[in-house]
């Protein structure tokens, strides 16, 4: 007789309010990216603060500061159809030295794309949009006013329930990274409240 327990570890990262409207949040792994135990088995390692959203909607977010773990670090917003580690998604990030990036996976434990930004680092803006067709839309601010685009709008198919919220990664497994966020707003049908755990 053989008796198996199946566990989850400890949450490496974290998610917490303070002062009221400024979230810090820390997070390992590996990245969010083409990354995973063999090839072509591409997975996420990250720590996600994430609300339910039906339908279209949008975030946007002040990323303030950003460890340098790595010059791809990064944390911002994202909106991503499960929770599993291979889910499709789509983000737009603050890296600590390597821009602003419009970055997804378009299809279920398939490759990532990116449209990049250089030259731009924390504090900085980022919002990104779903609309009823599918389509994200990524976009970057110096001030929260004034919006650039980022790349194209993308479809993506996605159920009409997913997740939205931030999300952040040390882009090095070892290490733990540390963002702080703020000035976080959404739109369309939102859940009130916040969730957050390892990816």
């Amino acid at each position: 007789l053989s008796l198996w327990f199946r566990g989850y570890p400890a949450s490496t990262g974290s998610f917490v309010e303070g002062p009221v409207g400024t979230f810090t949040m820390t997070g390992a792994g590996a990245d969010i990216w083409d990354v995973g135990p063999g090839a072509g088995e591409y997975h996420d390692e990250f720590h996600f603060a994430y609300k339910t959203l039906s339908g279209r909607g949008s975030i946007i977010a002040k990323v303030n500061s950003i460890d340098n773990t790595h010059a791809w670090a990064k944390a911002g917003v994202m909106i991503r159809e499960t929770l599993n580690p291979d889910s499709v998604h789509a983000m737009m990030v603050v890296s600590s030295t390597s821009g602003v990036s419009f970055q997804r996976r378009p299809e279920t434990g398939g490759a990532s794309a990116s449209d990049t930004v250089g030259d731009l680092a924390a504090p900085y803006w980022v919002k990104l949009e779903r609309d009823l067709a599918g389509n994200f839309t990524a976009y970057s601010s110096a001030d929260g006013t004034t919006w650039q685009m980022v790349g194209v709008p993308e479809p993506i198919s996605m159920a009409t329930n997913v997740y939205i919220g931030l999300a952040v990664t040390s882009h090095d497994a070892a290490l733990t990274c540390q963002a702080v966020i703020s000035n976080v707003s959404t739109t369309g049908t939102v859940g009130p409240q916040w969730a957050n755990q390892d990816i």
